[in-house]
Protein backbone atom coordinates (compact mmCIF):
# COMPACT_ATOMS: atom_id res chain seq x y z
CA UNK A 1 0.00 0.00 0.00
CA UNK A 2 3.02 2.32 0.61
CA UNK A 3 4.46 1.55 -3.15
CA UNK A 4 1.09 2.20 -4.32
CA UNK A 5 0.62 5.69 -2.16
CA UNK A 6 4.58 6.70 -3.87
CA UNK A 7 3.23 5.53 -7.81
CA UNK A 8 -0.51 6.05 -7.57
CA UNK A 9 0.40 10.20 -8.70
CA UNK A 10 2.09 8.54 -11.98
CA UNK A 11 -1.12 6.20 -12.96
CA UNK A 12 -3.56 9.09 -12.35
CA UNK A 13 -1.50 11.21 -14.50
CA UNK A 14 -1.73 9.39 -17.59
CA UNK A 15 -5.40 9.88 -17.39
CA UNK A 16 -4.42 13.55 -18.19
CA UNK A 17 -2.08 13.28 -20.40
CA UNK A 18 -3.74 11.25 -22.89
CA UNK A 19 -7.08 13.75 -23.74
CA UNK A 20 -4.03 16.94 -22.89
CA UNK A 21 -3.89 17.58 -26.72
CA UNK A 22 -7.52 18.06 -26.78
CA UNK A 23 -7.88 20.56 -23.78
CA UNK A 24 -4.95 22.65 -24.92
CA UNK A 25 -6.79 23.08 -28.47
CA UNK A 26 -9.99 23.95 -26.66
CA UNK A 27 -8.62 25.83 -23.30
CA UNK A 28 -5.67 27.09 -25.00
CA UNK A 29 -2.09 25.77 -23.74
CA UNK A 30 -2.10 28.13 -20.80
CA UNK A 31 -5.07 27.54 -19.33
CA UNK A 32 -4.39 23.66 -18.94
CA UNK A 33 -0.67 24.83 -17.53
CA UNK A 34 -2.28 26.66 -15.24
CA UNK A 35 -5.33 24.87 -13.92
CA UNK A 36 -2.68 21.45 -13.53
CA UNK A 37 -0.32 23.73 -11.11
CA UNK A 38 -3.30 24.51 -8.76
CA UNK A 39 -5.02 21.41 -8.87
CA UNK A 40 -1.44 19.60 -7.83
CA UNK A 41 -0.86 22.51 -5.11
CA UNK A 42 -4.28 22.06 -3.53
CA UNK A 43 -4.11 18.25 -3.35
CA UNK A 44 -0.51 18.32 -2.66
CA UNK A 45 -0.63 20.24 0.72
CA UNK A 46 -3.62 17.94 2.24
CA UNK A 47 -1.13 15.75 3.55
CA UNK A 48 0.04 18.18 5.61
CA UNK A 49 -3.32 18.70 7.48
CA UNK A 50 -4.38 14.89 7.71
CA UNK A 51 -3.17 11.41 8.91
CA UNK A 52 -6.02 9.76 7.29
CA UNK A 53 -4.37 7.01 4.95
CA UNK A 54 -7.24 6.48 2.87
CA UNK A 55 -7.39 10.89 2.37
CA UNK A 56 -3.71 10.96 1.41
CA UNK A 57 -4.17 8.10 -0.96
CA UNK A 58 -6.96 10.03 -2.67
CA UNK A 59 -4.65 13.34 -2.72
CA UNK A 60 -2.10 11.72 -4.44
CA UNK A 61 -4.57 10.44 -6.97
CA UNK A 62 -5.88 14.42 -7.56
CA UNK A 63 -1.92 15.55 -7.70
CA UNK A 64 -1.00 13.37 -10.67
CA UNK A 65 -4.25 14.55 -12.35
CA UNK A 66 -2.60 17.98 -12.29
CA UNK A 67 0.55 16.59 -13.01
CA UNK A 68 -0.92 15.53 -16.39
CA UNK A 69 -2.48 18.43 -17.54
CA UNK A 70 0.93 20.54 -17.04
CA UNK A 71 4.05 18.48 -17.54
CA UNK A 72 3.94 17.84 -21.31
CA UNK A 73 4.50 21.64 -21.83
CA UNK A 74 7.61 21.72 -20.11
CA UNK A 75 8.77 21.23 -23.41
CA UNK A 76 6.05 21.63 -26.04
CA UNK A 77 5.80 25.66 -24.35
CA UNK A 78 9.72 25.87 -25.87
CA UNK A 79 9.27 24.19 -29.08
CA UNK A 80 5.71 26.18 -29.81
CA UNK A 81 7.64 29.61 -29.37
CA UNK A 82 11.29 28.68 -30.46
CA UNK A 83 13.09 26.63 -33.11
CA UNK A 84 16.63 26.02 -34.82
CA UNK A 85 19.58 26.04 -32.34
CA UNK A 86 17.95 28.54 -30.00
CA UNK A 87 15.39 25.95 -29.16
CA UNK A 88 17.86 22.80 -28.79
CA UNK A 89 19.92 25.00 -26.04
CA UNK A 90 16.60 26.30 -24.25
CA UNK A 91 15.81 22.24 -24.11
CA UNK A 92 18.96 21.80 -22.73
CA UNK A 93 18.29 24.37 -20.06
CA UNK A 94 15.16 22.59 -19.36
CA UNK A 95 16.90 19.22 -18.39
CA UNK A 96 19.90 20.93 -16.80
CA UNK A 97 17.12 22.54 -14.40
CA UNK A 98 15.22 19.71 -13.84
CA UNK A 99 18.07 18.03 -12.06
CA UNK A 100 18.75 21.37 -10.12
CA UNK A 101 15.40 21.38 -9.08
CA UNK A 102 15.72 17.49 -8.19
CA UNK A 103 18.64 18.54 -6.11
CA UNK A 104 17.23 21.30 -4.01
CA UNK A 105 14.05 20.11 -3.62
CA UNK A 106 15.44 16.49 -2.35
CA UNK A 107 17.77 18.14 0.12
CA UNK A 108 14.80 20.79 1.23
CA UNK A 109 12.34 17.36 1.69
CA UNK A 110 15.49 15.71 3.76
CA UNK A 111 16.12 18.81 5.98
CA UNK A 112 11.81 19.00 6.63
CA UNK A 113 10.95 15.00 6.57
CA UNK A 114 11.91 15.10 10.47
CA UNK A 115 8.91 17.28 10.73
CA UNK A 116 7.05 15.11 8.12
CA UNK A 117 3.70 17.51 7.57
CA UNK A 118 5.59 20.31 7.00
CA UNK A 119 7.74 18.54 3.90
CA UNK A 120 4.48 18.58 2.18
CA UNK A 121 4.69 22.86 1.91
CA UNK A 122 6.84 22.28 -0.86
CA UNK A 123 3.75 22.04 -2.88
CA UNK A 124 3.12 25.72 -2.79
CA UNK A 125 5.78 26.49 -4.79
CA UNK A 126 3.40 25.48 -8.02
CA UNK A 127 1.04 28.27 -7.07
CA UNK A 128 3.65 30.79 -7.26
CA UNK A 129 4.95 29.10 -10.77
CA UNK A 130 1.30 28.96 -11.95
CA UNK A 131 1.58 33.14 -11.06
CA UNK A 132 4.99 33.38 -13.47
CA UNK A 133 3.25 31.44 -16.22
CA UNK A 134 0.14 33.89 -16.16
CA UNK A 135 2.66 36.61 -15.87
CA UNK A 136 5.26 35.82 -18.53
CA UNK A 137 4.52 32.93 -20.78
CA UNK A 138 2.81 34.17 -24.13
CA UNK A 139 -0.37 31.91 -25.21
CA UNK A 140 1.17 29.66 -28.54
CA UNK A 141 -0.39 30.43 -31.86
CA UNK A 142 -3.32 28.24 -31.88
CA UNK A 143 -3.40 25.51 -34.84
CA UNK A 144 -5.10 26.35 -38.67
CA UNK A 145 -8.71 25.02 -38.79
CA UNK A 146 -7.75 22.19 -41.22
CA UNK A 147 -6.00 20.95 -38.16
CA UNK A 148 -8.39 21.33 -35.56
CA UNK A 149 -11.00 19.15 -37.03
CA UNK A 150 -8.71 16.55 -38.50
CA UNK A 151 -7.19 14.25 -36.44
CA UNK A 152 -3.96 14.56 -35.56
CA UNK A 153 -1.26 11.91 -36.51
CA UNK A 154 2.53 11.55 -36.31
CA UNK A 155 5.30 10.31 -38.93
CA UNK A 156 6.29 7.13 -37.81
CA UNK A 157 9.97 8.32 -37.82
CA UNK A 158 8.62 10.68 -34.50
CA UNK A 159 7.11 7.48 -33.56
CA UNK A 160 10.22 5.67 -33.28
CA UNK A 161 11.78 8.61 -31.35
CA UNK A 162 8.91 8.13 -28.86
CA UNK A 163 10.37 4.33 -28.67
CA UNK A 164 13.76 5.22 -28.15
CA UNK A 165 12.89 7.53 -25.39
CA UNK A 166 10.93 4.98 -23.32
CA UNK A 167 14.23 2.50 -23.76
CA UNK A 168 16.69 5.28 -22.91
CA UNK A 169 14.56 6.61 -19.16
CA UNK A 170 14.14 2.34 -18.65
CA UNK A 171 17.75 2.49 -19.01
CA UNK A 172 18.41 5.12 -17.03
CA UNK A 173 15.87 3.98 -14.77
CA UNK A 174 17.56 0.75 -14.25
CA UNK A 175 20.77 2.40 -12.59
CA UNK A 176 19.33 4.22 -10.26
CA UNK A 177 16.91 1.50 -9.16
CA UNK A 178 19.76 -0.53 -8.92
CA UNK A 179 22.67 2.12 -7.43
CA UNK A 180 21.93 1.79 -3.68
CA UNK A 181 21.46 -2.07 -3.41
CA UNK A 182 25.01 -2.24 -5.87
CA UNK A 183 26.74 -0.16 -3.89
CA UNK A 184 25.85 -1.97 -0.60
CA UNK A 185 26.87 -5.33 -2.10
CA UNK A 186 29.77 -4.02 -3.32
CA UNK A 187 30.79 -2.75 -0.01
CA UNK A 188 31.52 0.75 -1.63
CA UNK A 189 30.07 2.86 0.77
CA UNK A 190 27.27 3.59 3.49
CA UNK A 191 23.59 5.26 2.94
CA UNK A 192 24.93 8.50 3.54
CA UNK A 193 27.96 8.07 0.67
CA UNK A 194 24.81 6.81 -1.85
CA UNK A 195 22.54 9.54 -1.40
CA UNK A 196 25.18 12.55 -1.72
CA UNK A 197 26.51 10.40 -5.13
CA UNK A 198 22.86 10.73 -6.42
CA UNK A 199 22.97 13.95 -5.07
CA UNK A 200 26.17 14.76 -7.23
CA UNK A 201 24.62 12.75 -10.74
CA UNK A 202 21.61 15.32 -10.65
CA UNK A 203 24.46 18.07 -10.46
CA UNK A 204 25.81 16.41 -13.41
CA UNK A 205 22.73 16.14 -15.08
CA UNK A 206 22.67 19.77 -14.78
CA UNK A 207 25.72 20.98 -16.45
CA UNK A 208 24.88 18.69 -19.31
CA UNK A 209 22.18 20.63 -19.68
CA UNK A 210 23.69 24.25 -19.85
CA UNK A 211 26.40 22.40 -21.97
CA UNK A 212 23.63 20.48 -24.57
CA UNK A 213 22.96 23.86 -26.48
CA UNK A 214 26.77 24.31 -27.47
CA UNK A 215 27.98 20.81 -28.16
CA UNK A 216 24.46 20.08 -30.15
CA UNK A 217 25.85 22.87 -32.34
CA UNK A 218 28.56 21.48 -32.59
CA UNK A 219 28.61 17.66 -33.57
CA UNK A 220 24.44 17.68 -34.14
CA UNK A 221 23.48 14.08 -34.60
CA UNK A 222 26.40 12.58 -33.00
CA UNK A 223 25.27 13.88 -29.46
CA UNK A 224 22.92 11.49 -29.17
CA UNK A 225 25.71 8.98 -30.17
CA UNK A 226 28.12 10.14 -27.88
CA UNK A 227 25.26 10.30 -25.09
CA UNK A 228 24.72 6.17 -25.28
CA UNK A 229 28.44 5.64 -25.80
CA UNK A 230 29.57 7.52 -22.95
CA UNK A 231 26.72 5.84 -20.78
CA UNK A 232 28.12 2.17 -22.06
CA UNK A 233 31.48 2.94 -20.85
CA UNK A 234 30.69 4.59 -17.64
CA UNK A 235 28.56 1.45 -16.55
CA UNK A 236 30.92 -0.48 -17.66
CA UNK A 237 33.46 0.66 -15.14
CA UNK A 238 30.92 0.86 -12.48
CA UNK A 239 30.28 -2.66 -13.21
CA UNK A 240 33.77 -3.69 -13.13
CA UNK A 241 35.21 -1.39 -10.28
CA UNK A 242 35.68 -2.61 -6.17
CA UNK A 243 36.66 0.99 -5.67
CA UNK A 244 34.72 3.59 -3.77
CA UNK A 245 36.08 6.31 -5.50
CA UNK A 246 35.95 5.04 -8.51
CA UNK A 247 32.15 4.05 -8.88
CA UNK A 248 31.40 7.08 -7.42
CA UNK A 249 33.04 8.86 -10.08
CA UNK A 250 31.55 6.63 -12.86
CA UNK A 251 28.36 7.26 -11.56
CA UNK A 252 28.47 11.05 -12.11
CA UNK A 253 30.00 10.74 -15.40
CA UNK A 254 27.00 8.43 -16.33
CA UNK A 255 24.26 11.02 -15.50
CA UNK A 256 26.68 13.48 -17.07
CA UNK A 257 26.92 12.32 -20.52
CA UNK A 258 23.36 10.60 -20.60
CA UNK A 259 21.71 14.05 -20.03
CA UNK A 260 22.60 15.04 -23.62
CA UNK A 261 20.57 12.18 -24.73
CA UNK A 262 17.25 13.58 -23.40
CA UNK A 263 16.99 17.24 -24.77
CA UNK A 264 18.19 15.57 -28.18
CA UNK A 265 15.35 13.25 -28.37
CA UNK A 266 12.37 16.03 -27.42
CA UNK A 267 14.79 18.34 -30.17
CA UNK A 268 14.74 16.08 -32.99
CA UNK A 269 11.25 14.70 -32.27
CA UNK A 270 9.51 18.25 -32.44
CA UNK A 271 11.18 19.15 -35.84
CA UNK A 272 8.97 19.92 -38.56
CA UNK A 273 5.52 19.62 -36.87
CA UNK A 274 2.67 21.48 -37.08
CA UNK A 275 1.51 23.40 -34.00
CA UNK A 276 -1.23 20.53 -32.69
CA UNK A 277 1.10 17.73 -33.73
CA UNK A 278 3.78 19.13 -31.36
CA UNK A 279 0.91 18.88 -28.40
CA UNK A 280 0.40 15.18 -29.48
CA UNK A 281 3.91 14.49 -29.45
CA UNK A 282 4.78 16.06 -25.85
CA UNK A 283 2.12 14.14 -23.97
CA UNK A 284 3.67 10.34 -25.91
CA UNK A 285 6.72 11.36 -24.69
CA UNK A 286 5.70 12.18 -21.30
CA UNK A 287 3.50 9.01 -20.97
CA UNK A 288 6.87 6.90 -22.43
CA UNK A 289 9.02 8.34 -19.42
CA UNK A 290 6.26 7.94 -17.18
CA UNK A 291 5.36 4.13 -18.10
CA UNK A 292 9.06 3.17 -18.39
CA UNK A 293 9.21 4.07 -14.40
CA UNK A 294 6.92 0.70 -14.13
CA UNK A 295 8.33 -1.26 -16.28
CA UNK A 296 11.68 -1.07 -15.01
CA UNK A 297 11.54 -2.97 -11.72
CA UNK A 298 9.69 -5.86 -13.89
CA UNK A 299 12.15 -5.93 -17.11
CA UNK A 300 15.41 -5.63 -15.21
CA UNK A 301 15.01 -7.39 -12.11
CA UNK A 302 13.53 -10.51 -14.89
CA UNK A 303 16.71 -9.87 -16.92
CA UNK A 304 19.24 -10.24 -13.74
CA UNK A 305 18.44 -13.67 -13.42
CA UNK A 306 20.53 -14.33 -16.18
CA UNK A 307 23.94 -13.61 -15.98
CA UNK A 308 27.17 -14.83 -14.52
CA UNK A 309 27.11 -12.79 -10.79
CA UNK A 310 24.36 -11.43 -8.37
CA UNK A 311 21.46 -9.88 -9.86
CA UNK A 312 22.22 -6.46 -9.47
CA UNK A 313 25.20 -6.87 -11.18
CA UNK A 314 23.67 -8.47 -13.87
CA UNK A 315 21.44 -5.93 -14.39
CA UNK A 316 23.90 -3.68 -14.83
CA UNK A 317 25.75 -5.59 -17.47
CA UNK A 318 22.76 -6.08 -19.36
CA UNK A 319 22.08 -2.28 -19.43
CA UNK A 320 25.97 -1.82 -20.68
CA UNK A 321 25.21 -4.60 -23.43
CA UNK A 322 21.71 -2.40 -24.11
CA UNK A 323 23.61 0.90 -24.11
CA UNK A 324 26.24 -0.46 -26.84
CA UNK A 325 23.74 -2.02 -29.25
CA UNK A 326 21.97 1.57 -29.29
CA UNK A 327 24.84 3.98 -29.37
CA UNK A 328 26.16 1.70 -32.54
CA UNK A 329 22.69 2.02 -34.26
CA UNK A 330 22.69 5.72 -34.15
CA UNK A 331 25.90 6.37 -35.49
CA UNK A 332 24.10 5.48 -38.82
CA UNK A 333 21.96 8.29 -40.22
CA UNK A 334 18.14 7.57 -40.58
CA UNK A 335 16.52 7.86 -43.62
CA UNK A 336 13.80 10.59 -43.85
Amino acid sequence: MIEWLVTIANFSALLTILPNPFLSRKLGIKKVVIIGLLISATAGIIPAFSNNFLLIMCSRFILGLGVGLFSPHAISLIAHNYSGEFRAKLLGYQTGLTALGNAILLGLAGLLVGIWHAVFGLYLILIFIAILIGLFVPEPEKPSIETKNSKVKLPWQKWQLIILTFITYLLIWGVQLKLPSYFEIKQLGNPQIINLTLSAMNLGGLVAGLLFGTLHKKIHRFTLTMGYLGATLTVLILWATDTSYIAITAAILFNFVYSFTGPYLVFASNQGLEPAQINSLSSYLTVSTIISAFFAPLIWNYLGNFGPQNLTSNVLLWITVTLFIISIITIFPKKS
